[in-house]
């Protein structure tokens, strides 16, 4: 039985198309060269069964012929269709890559998990919930609530109605079955895998979920357990503080990335390990940005070439949608910040995104990538660098950190570049403004007070030590 091939066999090559890939992979590796020819051979015998000629080359063809390869096979056909067939532009794309919105996302997660719902919660929330697609007659919930915020709520109602399912308990939020969630999530923060905080804010987000969709109810027997927790959680060390390292190692890191990057793709053209050195200069960039210019995480994942930078990507610009304050932020962007991002989009960028796409971030396949996994590319390669997690928002506490104790009289400034949505945010910094001064007031009291008593600038005595004779001796001496 003969064999099935997916590709068509070098033999069976036209003449002159074997002899220009000859000459364009003439030095090409033991490792690259069986990939190419398995490439270039997939188009050959996909041209033959559509009846089309070989040089017929337009970018709707290419994608429905990789559509199912593998990412380094469809890499590896693009590679050799430009070297056999110069003129095809093999890597252009007929038009921009279209993500889904937030709001899309969110509507098709309700309806995904809309059973997990109990029945008299569904028959409240389905009119508050509605989406309309001119956005003109949306839901009360969902005109009221930004997006994350609608979706936090949610998820948080979705976790506590499994856990009543799944212990037998009756669906609803009532004081029965609220404190055997409470006695369930103590067990896992003695267990280390849950922070007060997190509970307390899933009860918040539960209470007022639950005030929103049946407002006739009385939700003022959970304030005393909130207040409870809010105590409680004050009293933990948060678990940023344990994972704090300084800003100055944070930029360097940036860096260094952006320059192993660099390397590694003008090294070796392979796909995987340009694939490899475009999530490095990648993650490089981004952290690069939060630390010289401090954006929220969901503004740093939607950056766009033409909407949030000039030209001569200078400056970095965000609408008044990308910000809290709800005011256009416009910020210059430092020398070294500027040479990160146009290494990045010169070479690692230009190798993935298709021609119409402008969006800053774009993974192996040329689509923008998603948030959730910019942060934890990044997260990832800080712990290996530091040992520590670090994530966007804890890099936006170290910058506030270190304005609060370098000039803590301009704590107010701390909100300004973080940019902040409410002046309680300014007033907390404020607050720890103060502290900083009071501590610095305490050393210089404790300097002046050793300069008063001649202790300033004098090593430690070496306390003298005493020798000693037996106690037999001494009794011996004193009776003689």
């Amino acid at each position: 039985m003969p064999k099935h091939r997916l590709s068509m066999p070098p033999a069976d090559w036209p003449g002159d198309i074997r002899a220009r890939f000859e000459a364009a992979f003439a030095e090409a590796s033991g490792h690259q060269r069986p990939r190419l020819e398995q490439g270039l051979g997939r188009w050959l015998r996909a041209a033959a069964l559509d009846d089309l000629p070989p040089d017929l080359i337009t970018p709707a063809l290419i994608e429905r012929r990789c559509e199912d390869l593998r990412p380094e096979l469809a890499a590896a056909l693009r590679q050799a269709l430009q070297a056999v067939f110069p003129g095809s532009n093999a890597f252009a794309r007929d038009a921009r890559v279209e993500t889904e919105s937030k709001r899309a996302a969110l509507q098709r997660e309700i309806a995904r998990n809309w059973h997990r719902l109990p029945e008299p919660w569904q028959t409240a929330a389905r009119p508050k919930l509605h989406f309309c697609s001119e956005g003109l007659n949306d839901g009360l919930l969902v005109e009221a609530w930004t997006v994350d915020t609608l979706q936090s709520r949610l998820q948080s109602a979705w976790s506590f109605f499994d856990f009543c399912r799944e212990n037998g308990l009756p669906e609803d939020v009532t004081r029965r079955t609220v404190p055997r969630r409470l006695d369930a999530r103590q067990r896992a923060f003695r267990r280390g895998e849950v922070a007060i905080s997190t509970v307390r804010g899933e009860m918040q987000r539960l209470k007022l979920m639950g005030s929103a969709l049946f407002p006739d109810r009385d939700w003022g027997w959970m304030d005393p357990v909130l207040k409870l927790l809010k105590k409680q959680a004050a009293l933990q060390p948060s678990r940023n503080d344990g994972r704090l390292v300084d800003l100055a190692e944070l930029r360097l890191a940036a860096q260094s990335c952006s320059d192993v990057a660099l390397r590694h793709h003008l090294a070796d053209p392979g796909f995987r390990s340009r694939t490899s050195a475009n999530k490095l200069a990648r993650t490089g960039l981004a952290l690069s940005l939060l630390v010289n210019s401090p954006i929220r995480r969901e503004s740093l994942a939607t950056l766009d070439l033409k909407e949030n930078f000039d030209p001569g990507l200078t400056t970095l610009y965000l609408s008044p949608e990308e910000t809290k304050d709800k005011k256009r932020d416009q910020r210059l962007l430092t020398r070294e910040l500027r040479r990160q991002l146009q290494d990045y989009v010169a070479h690692h960028r230009a190798t993935v995104a298709p021609a119409q796409e402008t969006a800053l971030f774009v993974g192996s396949r040329g689509k923008p990538v998603a948030r959730g996994y910019l942060t934890q590319s990044l997260g990832d390669q800080c712990e290996k660098l530091f040992g520590k997690r670090v994530t966007p928002q804890v890099i936006r506490n170290i910058i506030a950190g270190f304005i609060v104790s370098q000039a803590p009289e301009q704590a107010a400034l701390a909100s300004e570049v973080l940019n902040h949505a409410t002046p309680a945010t300014t007033e907390t910094y404020r607050a720890k403004a103060s502290q900083v001064q009071a501590g610095r007031k305490l050393r210089e009291a404790n300097d002046r007070g050793r300069v008063t008593s001649g202790a300033q600038d004098t090593p430690r005595a070496k306390r003298k030590v005493r020798t000693r004779r037996p106690v037999r001796a001494r009794r011996q001496g004193g009776a003689g």
